[in-house]
Parts: structure tokens; sequence; C-alpha cells
């Protein structure tokens, strides 16, 4: 069928449609069980678009079944004249009206995508800006850093080392507070301490808590007083010293100790050792850290 054939149909009305278009029966069979080799041959009979559909077998002298559409015809009449009464106006209207209009698919709507923005490279820095900023915390860490004249010396030269090997066995080379500088009678008002020879704390008074100290602090075993002792005076300090501290070992351990390997060690590096450079590498040391001994 022509677009042209289709359109012209779509505009015809309804009610032009109805008189003339005859709805088509429903067909009853009754089949005979006995008789399964007979063909059944249908006759239709047409009389002015009405008629009877008759089904016959042959060699059977009485009808099956008969379709009478008089009841249905009288029936229609009826039905034209009632619809004759009443005209409905979507009968009339033709069939392009009544179809409906085919939505359109509308198209989802798509995000639009952003560009991506291009991550560009950090430049580098300069190398002049690299070694400014290595200086700046090479400087503010050395502010930060606390420098004294026992850590260089320790650290920088061998003066240092005699240093710490007296300090860290003075009582073994002489005894301080000296005996004859204590007094004999603890003064009034003050107690002694126990471990503290020449220290007394006041117990009387108003200066009740106070401390008196009548030891000489120019002998004192500290490193300000050994710092400025020359390398030889240490250098016979540390002998002494270690002299004593093995026969204290060997005393109450035994000989060939770990300890007493240690000492002999030590004792070698001491008799090796030249004070008077010595002595020249610690001032170089403290001048180079702009310290001093005070």
């Amino acid at each position: 069928m022509s677009d042209d054939d289709s359109s012209t149909s779509d505009d015809v009305p309804l009610s032009s449609l109805k008189a003339g278009s005859r709805s088509r029966r429903s067909i009853n069979y009754n089949e005979d069980d006995n008789d399964e080799d007979e063909s059944d041959e249908a006759e239709f009979q047409d009389d002015g678009g009405e008629g009877d559909y008759i089904e016959s077998n042959d060699g059977n002298d009485t009808d099956d079944f008969i379709v009478d559409d008089d009841d249905d015809d009288d029936e229609g009449d009826e039905d034209g004249d009632d619809d004759g009464d009443y005209t409905d106006s979507s009968e009339d209207a033709p069939l392009s009206a009544l179809k409906k209009p085919s939505p359109k698919k509308s198209k989802a709507s798509t995000p639009k995508k952003t560009p991506k923005k291009k991550l560009t490279p950090k430049k580098k820095a300069s190398t002049t800006k690299k070694k400014a900023a290595s200086k700046a915390k090479v400087t503010s860490s050395s502010s930060t850093t606390y420098l004294s004249a026992s850590s260089e010396l320790y650290s920088k030269c061998e003066k240092g080392k005699l240093i710490q090997s007296v300090l860290a066995r003075w009582w073994y080379a002489y005894q301080w507070p000296d005996p004859a500088s204590i007094p004999a009678k603890t003064p009034k008002g003050y107690d002694s301490l126990d471990g503290f020879p020449g220290l007394y704390i006041c117990t009387q008074g108003s200066n009740v808590g106070s401390f008196l100290d009548v030891r000489d602090m120019s002998q004192a075993p500290s490193f300000k007083n050994f710092a400025m002792k020359p390398s030889r005076e240490l250098k016979e300090l540390l002998l002494t010293a270690i002299e004593n501290q093995r026969k204290a070992l060997i005393k109450f351990e035994g000989e060939k100790t770990d300890t007493e390997k240690e000492l002999r060690e030590l004792e070698r590096w001491a008799n090796k050792l030249n004070f008077s450079k010595a002595d020249k590498d610690a001032e170089k040391v403290l001048k180079a850290a702009r310290l001093k001994l005070t």
C-alpha cells in the first residue's frame, strides 16, 4: 500500500465505515468421533452480505449445525436505531485525527566534558638560590647548636682525651678536698653532709637551708681546672691514677681482667703522647671556635 492510499483511508469518518462492515461470526464445530476418515466441506452462501455458514458431511442426511444470523441482524437493527438517536462526534472524526502523535525521543543530555588543565612542571630553582638556602640552613643550625670548650676539645684534640681520662679516675690521682683545709669541728648552727667533706648546711638562725662550702675550688677536679693545666701535668696525673686503679682492681677482681687490659692500653697511649703538641692543638681548636677558658 502506498502512502497516498493510507492517508485517504485515515481521513474517512468512522460512521461511514460502520454500516457496510459486518463482523464475522464465530463458528462452532461438532465432530463425530465415529467418523475418522470423513472429510468436511464448508459451503458458504452469500445473501447480500448476510448468510449462513453450513457444514455438511458426505453420506449424512442431517446437518451437524446451522449458524443463523437472523437474530443477530434483528439485534443489529435495533442497535442501529438506537445509534441513530445518539450521534457520537468521534465517529465523524477522521482516522488521522485519532492517531496519537508519536512522542519524540529526547536525546539524553550528555554533560560537557571540561578539558583538564595541563599541569605545568614547576621550574627548578636556580643553583644560586639553592646555595643561598643551604648557607642559610647551615648558619641557622650553627646558631642553634651550643658550642662549648669541653665538646670542642673532647672531639678534636688529644688534650681533650687526656682531660677526659683524668676526670674519669681523678680520686686515684690525688685527694680533694685537702684534709688540712677542712675545719676540725663543724661550724655552730650547721650540719655536715655525708660524702661531701668541707660542705655544710645551715639548720639554725635566719640562714636555714643555706650552704657553707670551705673547700678549695681552685684544686677541684673540674674541666676548667684541668684544661688550664698543661698537658705535661695532666699526663703525670693520669699515669698516677692508672697505677692506683690497677692495684685496686687486682685486689678485688684479680689479674688479667678486661678492665686491666683497657688500663694498660690507656697507659701506653699516655706514654707516647707528645704533650707540647697537644697543648698547641688545643689552642688552635679553641681559637677556631672562638672560645676561651674563663
